[in-house]
């Protein structure tokens, strides 16, 4: 240090605060994403579970878990929607209550179908949120 001069404090608490709040930035990114994969892979098994229970014949076990579905994804949606403003996201609740419907009326080839889509508009929902550089290019 040179004679006269004082030590810039300032430029190391600048430093600190804009290196804590990059760390941060990254970390609120990390846990968004996972979250979202998450949820959408969830969301994609719990389909799976219920075409399983129809081919098993139990109408009553399938109808459970698309109501439990159903909850789950209502609770899970709000926080997606607040991430993920997207028309996709909105779009499977109203698939999940024609699937208890489906079902309700023991339409088993149609609740089929629909737990099919209903996984299908996840995964692309998932791969459209994504962190990907072509999504951000």
């Amino acid at each position: 240090m040179r004679c006269g001069t004082k030590p810039n404090y300032f430029f190391w608490i600048k430093l600190t605060i804009a290196l804590g709040l990059t760390a941060a930035i990254l970390a609120f990114g990390i846990a968004e994403e996972v979250y979202m994969n998450d949820a959408f892979d969830d969301i994609c098994d719990q389909c799976d579970r219920v075409i399983a229970a129809i081919n098993e014949g139990d109408d009553a076990a399938a109808l459970e878990l698309a109501d439990a579905m159903r909850e789950q994804w209502a609770h899970t949606r709000d926080v997606l929607e607040f991430m993920y403003p997207n028309a996709d996201v909105k779009d499977i609740m109203p698939q999940l209550g024609e699937l208890s419907g489906d079902l309700q009326a023991q339409l088993d080839d149609d609740a089929v179908a629909r737990a099919k889509m209903i996984a299908a508009l996840a995964e692309n929902s998932k791969n459209l949120l994504s962190f990907k550089w072509k999504n951000i290019l």
